[in-house]
């Protein structure tokens, strides 16, 4: 008898700057025993300079290397399986997943085609003090809670690759769009609250069960959370807002304009309540209203940042305490399927979830309610990214940003901005070393309007003609004689979305071969 073996191939898509759907997974996950790193892979890590001096990160004579602080390409959930254990906890039930391997695979199921994940470290064990926990922040993102860690530097360059550590491999992959840190709300967490005994039904009590050939009737499996999933107290989310904060500046001062961070608001603790502006005390039944009373938020408004909630119940969140999982992972992928089957431009709102069960906590009526035009917003759907029930099923209830600029907050004008800068860095690199000159002026001109005519014909923009939608300016209106003389070449491009806003000014600036990016909002 002979047997047939099987032996799986594994690939690496090569990189596509132009792409809007790719996601940055960094967090924590035990490397799986005893599976070798797959030739494909191994040539992607040397050429990329992981495997070589100054930047040897992975011991090329090592099968097995544990492929820690290294940005890793994958296809398909089954892919990055084969090469981590996330179903192993140290100190946790054999069967309760991580929180990175639980986003993986949702970003997946809601149709993601491809991410990378970059591992910091195993997961901790559930007991860990807070404490301990915090100071993983520095893992994450170095110099998030000094002192950091020996041997990362505080601040990541650009154009420095020893520096890049954790969220800061997003300088190096130029085709990521959406940046998730599944861990973060486990790290900032209070203390597990107990949970209440479950209520069980008594024994014997009628239902169907299963026919069985020998009269026994099956005995039914009950399976209780070892622990509740991750909450937040006052402190606990002023840290959450704090590193989210310091993110968002990473983003914005390193001229990554092109990548939004995807968060989960994490859950508030039950004993969590706020003094409401009539002098009564309020529970957290009304989160939006202790966000907007507590000020969580502030720190964290920007058109980088897209927060999600509620917490998901799905087919494969059984082992996460509670039965819950964070829900950036299942919006990047939402937002990734979005971005390849409609154009990231276009808004995810009313996009069904696939395997979703239930929501915890179900919005209501107040989170979802708009406020008054002008007023500040409070309702949670103004600020956060809903996901809940609906007659049609479990789907987005609003698709923004935590900007508390109208324009900017609709998430789907944040990313056609987003698109239009990554497609002008690529032309702006054709042309940064090309002489500053009339001639060259034009030339970007019509590039850029050709990139916009794209989009016009898309329905990105709105107008009866190009016209209308768009107007790209590069001349001496857009230039001083001292950016002349210093070799740098300016461009204003304005364009109208296809959105209730008005239209929005967009100032590129190459200078000394690189591009840097700035977005302004018409006056």
């Amino acid at each position: 008898m002979r047997r047939l073996t099987f032996e799986v191939t594994e690939r690496v898509a090569p990189t596509a700057p132009e792409r809007m759907d790719v996601a940055l997974f960094v967090g924590f996950v035990r490397r799986r025993p005893g599976a070798p790193v797959p030739p494909a892979l191994s040539r992607y890590l040397f050429e990329q300079g992981w495997m070589t001096a100054p930047t040897l990160r992975v011991d090329p004579s090592d099968a097995q290397a544990p492929l820690t602080d290294v940005p890793l390409p994958f296809e398909s959930f089954s892919a990055f399986e084969r090469l981590f254990d996330w179903r192993a906890r140290t100190g946790a039930p054999p069967d309760e997943f991580t929180s990175l391997g639980a986003a993986v695979q949702a970003f997946f199921v809601q149709g993601g085609r491809k991410c990378y994940v970059v591992r910091m470290a195993d997961p901790l064990a559930p007991v860990a003090e807070r404490a301990t926990r915090l100071e993983r922040l520095n893992l994450l993102l170095p110099g998030t809670r000094l002192p950091a860690p020996s041997g990362m530097e505080h601040a990541a360059a650009a154009t420095d690759r020893a520096s890049w550590h954790g969220a800061a491999h997003v300088f190096g992959l130029q085709d990521v769009s959406f940046l998730c840190l599944p861990d973060l709300p486990e790290l900032v967490a209070d203390a597990p609250e107990p949970l209440p005994t479950p209520r069980l039904p008594p024994a014997g009590a009628p239902g169907f069960v299963e026919c069985a050939t020998d009269g026994a009737a099956a005995e039914p499996a009950w399976r209780t959370p070892e622990r509740s999933a991750p909450r937040c107290g006052h402190a606990a989310y002023l840290d959450w807002a704090a590193f989210l904060a310091a993110m968002a500046t990473l983003l914005r001062d390193r001229n990554l304009r092109e990548t939004h961070l995807v968060a989960a608001l994490p859950l508030p603790s039950a004993s969590l309540a706020f003094d409401t502006p009539s002098g009564k005390r309020a529970a957290t039944q009304d989160l939006g209203g202790f966000l907007n009373a507590a000020n969580v938020l502030v720190p964290v408004q920007s058109a980088f940042i897209q927060l999600a909630f509620p917490w998901l119940r799905t087919a494969s969140s059984d082992g996460l305490p509670e039965r819950l999982a964070a829900p950036d992972g299942a919006l990047a992928g939402v937002l990734a399927r979005n971005a390849l089957l409609r154009g990231t431009f276009r808004s995810a709102l009313g996009l069904g979830l696939a395997e979703v069960r239930d929501v915890f906590p179900i919005p209501t009526r107040l989170d979802q309610t708009p406020r008054e035009p002008g007023s500040q917003p409070r309702a949670l759907s103004e600020r956060v990214s809903l996901l809940g029930p609906t007659p049609r099923g479990m789907q987005v209830l609003s698709d923004v940003t935590s900007s508390p600029v109208g324009s900017h907050r609709q998430a789907s004008v944040s990313r056609l901005v987003s698109s239009v800068l990554r497609a002008a860095r690529q032309l702006g690199t054709d042309l940064a070393f090309a002489p500053s000159n009339e001639d060259t002026w034009r030339s970007l001109r019509y590039r850029m309007e050709s990139v916009l005519g794209r989009y016009f014909a898309e329905g990105a923009l709105r107008g009866a003609t190009p016209g209308d939608a768009f107007t790209v300016r590069c001349d001496r209106t857009t230039m001083t004689q001292d950016d002349l003389d210093n070799g740098r070449l300016i461009a204003m491009v304005e364009l109208a979305p296809a959105t209730a806003v008005e239209r929005i000014q967009v100032l590129l600036s190459a200078l000394e071969g690189s591009v840097s990016l700035q977005q302004e909002e018409a006056a």
